[in-house]
């Protein structure tokens, strides 16, 4: 048997190497997608801006062209707002002002061990916490502009705080963390089945009900919605088997925790003593999965990353806490570690190339002469956003826009010329000529020539367009 203080101190060791390795092998990875979204909202926080501005508001009222995928904002009495709430923005603003993405990096960090050290505070069961330390790949968050590690903190203390007979408190935490990703919701209704059932039960789920009601009134009052925007923008569910086959792909190879919960169940099946709390969560994990509106995006399974310390309670519920950990175990998890630091290694890898072409491509953008830029792929306009900060001007075309109400906007706002970037496949294309109807004279814009982007390590092409 080994001490469970060696054995943390072993781990703990390869941690904090892989760690620094990883921060430093991080460094230079520009937001993408909603990271990009998320560093945007944060730069408005800094000046108090808690909407996102869209300079053209008053000739297109209806954001048609607005530059951002209609999944992720709401309009607002006539203001854009975030489906990503400003909560985590507000928090990291005062970081990333001092410190940019190295201090909001180290912030989550800290805060990531943190969480493990409060959860040792649970159990007190050295293996419980080193799993929980390498049974998934949520860390790799810790190194860029996303929400989850808060999230996942957040959940941390709400097992905590019940677990110390504080269910009002963790109930309206939980609230909080549902408000901010609903998807979350499942994973802390089962909470309380985590621990010895008591009255706590009722207090939490009750908490967690007046935690919602609270803020779904204050949401109705600002957004006519009592909803979180991210349901509201994603209420035609629509179940997709390729969905939720990737789900569960990316959820076995990038959480081990979940197959060894896998082989503790079977056992338990072969022993004829079946755990029904572990059964339980197989069961809400299936139900999250074929819920899920969509792959949560980034190659990770983030959508069902809270159910990780869920199923590490459950394995041990029922267990005295122990002070010696087992040769098996310490195998098992050199095993568990081993795996996920290289797993975490593959993805900043993938990480750093997806930041290389997009370096590129926003330093070849930047030279362009025209301030307008028009996109037509969701994707490619997330990569410029940072532009918005450097006196560009974007708009991005969407499904059935109305080319007539383009010309119109860019007439109006006096428009002498614009660059319509294209990366293949082209989901909406652009006529040669854009005239607009009923106007004497000097009212169109006509292409003029298309040529690649230079360097941008993508096939993507340039084709400007002047005013006649």
């Amino acid at each position: 048997m080994i001490q469970s203080k060696k054995a943390i101190g072993f781990f703990g060791s390869l941690a904090f190497l892989a760690f620094g390795y990883f921060y430093f092998s991080a460094k230079g990875v520009l937001p993408f997608a909603d990271f990009a979204l998320l560093e945007w909202q944060t730069k408005l926080v800094e000046q108090g801006i808690f909407y996102l501005p869209y300079t053209h508001q008053t000739q297109d009222p209806d954001f048609s062209f607005f530059p951002l995928p209609d999944l992720f904002f709401q309009l607002t009495n006539g203001t854009a707002q975030s489906t990503f709430p400003n909560f985590y923005p507000l928090l990291i603003s005062p970081i990333f002002r001092v410190g940019e993405l190295s201090g909001v990096v180290i912030s989550q960090i800290i805060l990531f061990f943190g969480a493990i050290c409060i959860f040792h505070q649970i159990r007190k069961d050295a293996k419980s916490t080193l799993l929980l330390l390498f049974g998934s790949t949520l860390p790799i968050y810790v190194f860029l502009i996303h929400e989850t590690v808060l999230i996942f903190s957040l959940e941390i203390l709400v097992l905590f705080l019940f677990h110390k007979e504080r269910p009002t408190i963790a109930g309206l935490i939980s609230a909080v963390i549902i408000w901010i990703r609903p998807e979350m919701g499942l994973a802390m209704v089962f909470i309380p089945f985590c621990f010895t059932m008591s009255l706590r039960l009722i207090r939490f789920e009750i908490s967690v009900l007046f935690g919602l009601v609270l803020l779904s009134l204050g949401n109705f009052f600002i957004t006519d919605s009592l909803l979180p925007l991210r349901m509201a923008k994603n209420s035609d569910f629509q179940f997709r088997p390729e969905n939720a086959y990737y789900l569960i792909k990316i959820w076995t190879e990038q959480v081990p925790v979940f197959l060894v919960s896998i082989f503790f169940l079977l056992r338990s099946f072969f022993n004829k003593k079946t755990s029904i709390s572990l059964l339980f969560l197989f069961l809400i994990t299936m139900i999250m999965i074929l819920l899920a509106p969509n792959t949560g995006g980034h190659n990770t399974p983030r959508y069902l990353y809270g159910l990780v310390p869920l199923y590490i309670l459950i394995l041990s519920k029922g267990e005295e806490p122990k002070t010696l950990v087992s040769y098996q175990w310490i195998f098992l998890i050199t095993l568990v570690s081993l795996y996920t630091v290289w797993n975490l290694n593959t993805q900043i890898k993938e990480l750093k190339k997806i930041s290389k072409f997009q370096s590129n491509t926003l330093s070849e953008i930047r030279k362009l002469g025209d301030s307008v830029l028009l996109f037509n792929n969701s994707d490619f306009s997330f990569v410029v956003l940072p532009l918005l900060h450097e006196n560009k001007d974007l708009l991005l075309l969407r499904k059935d826009y109305n080319p007539q109400l383009l010309t119109e906007l860019l007439l109006k706002e006096n428009i002498k010329s614009f660059t319509f970037l294209e990366l293949p496949p082209s989901p909406y294309s652009l006529p040669d000529n854009l005239i607009l109807s009923n106007c004497p004279h000097n009212c169109s814009f006509r292409k003029t020539k298309t040529l690649p982007l230079p360097n941008a390590l993508l096939p993507i092409t340039q084709t400007q367009y002047l005013r006649k």
